[in-house]
């Protein structure tokens, strides 16, 4: 099968940016998370705002201060489920940040 690779690449749009991780071995595609990260000015840091993963055995969105192993409906093929995520998260950035902000202000906590 050939040896196991993790890679990352990082999509930078300014103060917003997609994170992609996974785990190749070979030429099949294996756990995998795409993240998209805000830099929040009042943090002064990077804030993960929502994410797609792989964690637990299944794709499942997680969103900070929202909702953790939202339930979505993906393909079943692991890189075309990888690429629906990002393709939501870089269509639905803006919607995902207001989300947070306001999760935020109402006082809920991150994980």
């Amino acid at each position: 099968m050939g040896p196991e690779r993790h890679e990352e690449y990082l999509e930078d749009f300014g103060p917003v940016r997609l994170r992609t991780t996974f785990r190749r071995q070979g030429g099949r595609l294996g756990d995998w998370g795409v993240q998209l990260e805000w830099y929040d000015p009042e943090e002064r840091a990077w804030v993960w705002v929502a994410r797609y993963d792989t964690a637990g055995g299944r794709p499942h969105r997680d969103r900070n201060r929202i909702a953790a192993h939202e339930p979505v409906p993906l393909p079943q093929d692991p890189a075309q489920a990888l690429k629906a995520a990002q393709m939501d998260l870089r269509t639905r950035l803006e919607e995902y940040i207001e989300a947070y902000r306001a999760a935020k202000a109402q006082g809920r906590q991150g994980w």
